[in-house]
């Protein structure tokens, strides 16, 4: 049965108590996984608020969705995990990427595939209580830790790749496309290949905006969502077909995206890209629809489906996504 897991932020308009409330919520409802979006200019602290799900919580995995080695030290992110991870009882993950909003939002640039590959293999010796370097320099925690596993966050080869040589997990991001989430998935399995891996040793999850809705409320549930990945994708040259006619509607989202809107329901730059592209790169519309889209990206060989739970009415978006979409796809 496919596990229900979420990708949320603590928006600047919820309080800290409501968010612990409402982490009890979802594990009430029977979400299984939160990812927790790390976004310093939009969004509440990750840290915290996995720190509150984690004490009114019993059940529910929690990782951070992702978090990334510019604005923080790979030892304070080993530390703060660690501490989740305690707090929890072992049922945190450490979500990381090469660093997407919080670090375009403080003029700094990404990290590269080799800072990436050295970081995953610092995590996994220091939560084995192993000492390891970074750049040069001997580290290791001051206590022992919970053995937490790592997801790494990729959209192109490098990185794919990657993932499938070093990570226990995958979450893959970008449109809701067949033909890029196969590229996708295989680069995944060549890592996987490469190092003499089995393919279970990989979990491979899809970021899947979804909204069940008559067309126009649909698409406007996922506009955001879609607007951000149409900035990610700007700036990749070999775009698979389906892509293709959206190129300038790619560079447009890109110019006008303003990060400390990241993926807000009301952001000015939503409203760069069109409706037909939002169709292309999440999944709006009826049920029949969405569902149909979905079983189609499972076919690619991904193992789960993690789902942005945005704007106003997240319970009810919540319960369709678990009582209409999980329900169909497990029949």
């Amino acid at each position: 049965m496919m596990k229900l897991s979420i990708s949320i932020g603590i928006s600047p308009r919820e309080s800290l108590q409501d968010w612990g409330n409402f982490s009890k919520t979802l594990e009430d409802e029977g979400v299984d996984r939160v990812w927790l979006i790390d976004s310093q200019l939009a969004m509440k602290d990750v840290y915290v608020g996995l720190a509150i799900a984690a004490l009114n919580t019993e059940r529910l995995e929690l990782g951070t969705g992702v978090t990334n080695l510019i604005t923080r030290h790979p030892t304070v992110t080993a530390n703060s995990i660690s501490a989740i991870a305690e707090l929890s009882k072992g049922r945190a993950i450490l979500g990381l990427g090469a660093g997407d909003s919080a670090v375009f939002g403080i003029g700094k640039t990404p990290s590269k595939v080799l800072e990436i590959e050295n970081a995953l293999r610092f995590f996994q010796a220091v939560f084995q209580g192993k000492e390891s370097t970074w750049e040069g320099k001997p580290f290791h925690l001051a206590h022992k830790t919970i053995p937490i596993r790592i997801f790494l966050a990729v959209s192109q080869e490098r990185m794919c790749k990657l993932a499938g040589k070093v990570a226990d997990g995958v979450i893959i991001m970008g449109p809701a496309q067949v033909d890029m989430l196969e590229r996708q998935v295989g680069w995944i399995v060549e890592g996987i290949k490469e190092a003499n891996r089995s393919r279970s040793d990989v979990e491979i999850n899809f970021v899947a905006a979804t909204s069940i809705a008559s067309d126009d409320a649909a698409i406007n549930d996922v506009r955001s969502w879609a607007t951000d990945q149409a900035k990610l994708l700007a700036d990749v040259s070999d775009l698979p077909e389906s892509l293709i006619p959206y190129r300038d509607e790619f560079i447009a989202a890109k110019n006008s995206y303003d990060y400390s809107e990241h993926l807000s329901t009301r952001a000015n730059h939503r409203n760069v890209v069109s409706d037909d592209l939002v169709r292309t790169l999440a999944i709006a519309g009826t049920t029949d629809q969405c569902i149909t889209r979905l079983r189609s990206l499972l076919s690619t060989g991904i193992d789960e489906i993690i789902f942005p739970l945005m704007g106003a009415g997240r319970i009810e978006r919540l319960r369709s996504l678990r009582d209409i979409i999980l329900a169909a796809i497990a029949e």
